[in-house]
């Protein structure tokens, strides 16, 4: 650890030769979101100030000669919402280039005072959702700069625990979430990520790619399908199409650089990032009894071939690899014995957009490999455990087209296709999880090949001068593989507006998901297995006390049926599963599974404006209980019950930030060992007939940030040290069967961890 703040001494004493000068420049862009198109004639104002500048014919503005300073943009045009955008960054390493994007309104400022103020929401979105854009993500305390763990964050979500990126919503198994970046859907965005889910250890997504990022815990349009739970939505920003900027940069995740110029000319431009892990350093602090290695590659290229036609590409590498060596410590439990996973993933992805007078048209085409070695030899390292050699491949093709009927009607029209080439090759010894699920040998080596159709359509009304806005609209899925093949989604959602200020929403729709291929390729009975099933009502208000502070409370229910459950274990239901390292697996399973999930959100978000403050205070309740082949209702694994986010930033000075983040969340359902068996048979045996009746000790954390930045003539520097888990509290992870103490062990979360970066701009 003395590296990191040797580290930090010498970046912050670097503040002698920082120069003061007025060479900033903020260069933006205004759009129609509903549209794509320029927004042109617009005012917008340095709030605080007054200077003003308006946008040109294709929506362009530019401010210069500012000093190097944060600031915010407050945004007025004929037609369209005002909006102010914050946290906009001016450094002296190169101009700030954004992009405002501008909800369409059927009054003008003209006629009705509309207030501005600093959040914003898509008119086909009525409900549970939370827009962040990069600054919010990069500075927030405890997420060293990871998209995942800001997320985590955001009402209704929960963390499984601290050594992984599992974002558990509402009660959901993390599998049931889908991840889109420009449109693409992309199978995980995490390195040693789990087969079956969509979560693992550390994210591989560059977060100074990130233009905003949106996440939808419930009722979200028809046009994502497929899941059950979330959608995490993320937009990357383009690359500079003037001058070649360069960033190397070094955090906890690992040390690399970003690169970004002007590809053959300003018409088209690339942004590429490469990096590589150094957690050997921190072994120890994180509780780790292995050191993970990673590489990882970000890539987007863009190319207009004229104004309304644009092309993108965006690619995904990562390589990751683990090694157990079995070696016990006194003071660490490892419950993997003698182990190693090595997986590589990839993904490739392309992005047409055809923009015409009234929408656009959008078609995109990806393909993705996940690529799985995984050989336990477990605890006594005399036999192998458990061995795992799978790829995953899938294509997929959509199109999607948004299209303007009126000032007052908007549609949305989907179709796509995705084809699955699956290869398994799995060795699992019975056994029994630590989360009691009884498993019998597990042999299957095997291919698969299924394919999936879907389409979809939804339509915006907005009615009484914008006061309510109705979306309706459905989603067709068909999947060849299992036994009922096709799924209707109806779903519809409402926002009525009391004033300016206050809105009432609610949701209603039905969210099919497939099994996940492993499931199904795992034993031929499963091709009898269902769509999982899970229904959402939501009710909620909104309310902004000023433009910057906005409230949000909601009250939901998600039914759910058809969640498989393994034949050999009729207690266990597969939502409890997906957040462990290695395969989520099943065996042969029935659609039996069937339980419900109720909770309410509340959540006060507050922006960064001229007082320097910002933050946000979530406070969550879930009530859950799942039947399995055996009946009798229990709780879900991922119900926490209760739990409190508070995130309190205050800018000091300009070059100055200090956050702090505290987390509580009540102890989440276990099935408990049997102490006498386990120690008679000196392996773990677990009281399935007490499946989830216990629960882990409350877990607490507090995190504190300091972030500085330093400019120089034409070079910044950016830097920030976090102090995670400050108070070194003990937060239980899981317990296991110690075969070498041949007594129960104890994982726990991460100890005091004090981690830092900082990013070369050129």
């Amino acid at each position: 650890m003395k590296t990191f703040f040797v580290m930090f001494a010498l970046l912050f004493s670097c503040l002698t030769f920082a120069q003061e000068n007025n060479m900033g420049v903020i260069k933006g862009k205004l759009i129609d979101k509903e549209t794509q198109n320029p927004v042109a004639g617009a005012t917008i104002q340095i709030v605080g100030t007054e200077t003003y500048a308006e946008s040109d014919n294709t929506g362009e503005f530019s401010f210069t000669g500012l000093k190097l300073e944060t600031y915010r943009l407050k945004v007025t045009a004929l037609n369209f919402s005002p909006i102010i955008k914050s946290d906009l960054v001016v450094y002296a390493s190169r101009p700030l280039e954004v992009v405002i994007e501008l909800i369409p309104m059927n009054v003008t400022t003209e006629t009705i005072n509309v207030d501005a103020n600093y959040f914003s929401k898509s008119s086909d979105v009525n409900i549970s959702t939370m827009n962040l854009d990069f600054e919010e993500i990069r500075r927030a305390p405890g997420a060293t700069e990871d998209i995942s763990r800001m997320l985590q964050t955001a009402p209704g979500v929960s963390i499984g625990n601290d050594q992984r990126n599992d974002i558990i919503v509402r009660g959901g198994s993390p599998s049931e979430n889908l991840l889109i970046i420009d449109g693409i859907e992309i199978p995980n965005i995490n390195h040693f990520n789990t087969q079956g889910s969509t979560s693992g250890a550390i994210g591989f997504i560059n977060v100074k790619f990130i233009q905003e990022a949106n996440i939808f815990t419930g009722g979200f349009p028809s046009r994502f399908g497929d899941k059950a739970s979330g959608v995490v939505d993320i937009k990357f920003r383009e690359g500079s199409r003037k001058k070649f900027y360069n960033d190397i940069n070094l955090n906890v995740g690992g040390f690399g650089g970003v690169f970004e110029g002007p590809l053959f000319s300003e018409k088209g431009s690339y942004l590429v990032s490469v990096r590589r892990s150094y957690l050997e350093l921190l072994k120890g602090a994180i509780q780790l009894s292995a050191v993970p290695n990673f590489w990882d590659i970000n890539l987007k290229v863009n190319y207009d071939f004229s104004p309304s036609d644009k092309l993108s590409m965006i690619g995904f590498g990562s390589i990751d690899r683990i090694d157990f060596d079995g070696d016990k410590t006194d003071d660490l439990d490892d419950p993997y014995g003698k182990a190693f996973s090595h997986q590589n993933n990839y993904v490739i992805g392309f992005n047409y957009t055809k923009i015409f007078k009234k929408g656009y048209l959008q078609t995109t085409a990806s393909h993705s490999i996940s690529d799985y070695d995984i050989v336990s030899w477990g605890q006594r390292q005399d036999t192998v455990y458990f061995n795992d050699k799978a790829i995953e491949k899938e294509y997929t093709l959509k199109t999607e087209l948004n299209y303007q009927l009126s000032k007052v009607l908007n549609t949305n029209f989907t179709i796509g296709g995705k084809y699955a080439d699956v290869k398994n090759n799995v060795f699992a010894r019975q056994d029994t999880t630590y989360a009691g699920y009884v498993r019998e040998n597990l042999i299957f080596d095997n291919t698969i090949n299924p394919y999936k159709f879907f389409g979809s359509f939804n339509l915006t009304s907005k009615f009484f001068n914008d006061k309510l806005i109705v979306n309706s609209g459905f989603r067709y899925d068909y999947f060849d593989f299992i036994r009922l093949k096709s799924y209707f989604s109806p779903r519809i959602g409402a926002s009525l507006k009391f004033d300016s200020r206050t809105t009432l929403n609610a949701s209603y729709g039905i969210f099919y998901q497939t099994p996940a291929y492993l499931w199904l390729a795992s034993n031929p009975v499963n091709a009898n297995l269902n769509a999982i099933r899970s229904e959402h009502f939501i009710f909620g208000l909104e309310h902004l006390f000023s433009s910057d502070l906005k409230f949000t409370v909601e009250a939901y229910e998600k039914r759910y049926r058809d969640y498989p459950v393994p034949l050999n274990n009729p207690t266990f239901i597969m939502i409890d599963g997906g957040s462990d390292f290695g395969p989520n697996l099943v065996g042969p399973a029935v659609s039996a599974g069937k339980g419900y999930v109720r909770g309410v959100d509340f959540s006060l978000h507050k922006k960064l404006t001229g007082n320097g403050f910002y933050g946000m205070l979530n406070y969550s309740y879930s009530y859950s209980n799942f039947t399995a082949l055996a009946g009798g209702e229990k709780p879900g694994a991922y119900d926490p019950t209760n739990q409190i986010t508070l995130i309190a930033g205050y800018q000091v000075a300009d070059e100055w930030l200090m956050g702090i983040k505290i987390k509580y969340a009540g102890g989440k359902p276990y099935t408990p060992l049997d102490i006498d068996k386990s120690t008679q048979f000196n392996r773990g045996i677990y009281a399935t007939t007490d499946f989830n009746s216990s629960r882990y000790p409350y877990y607490m954390r507090f995190d504190l940030r300091i972030d500085k930045k330093i400019n120089f003539k034409k070079a910044s520097l950016v830097g920030y040290i976090e102090f995670q888990n400050l108070f070194n509290r003990k937060n239980v992870n899981s317990y296991f069967w110690n075969e070498t103490k041949n007594a129960q062990g104890t994982i726990y979360n991460w100890a005091f961890l004090p981690v830092g970066g900082f990013s070369l701009q050129f």
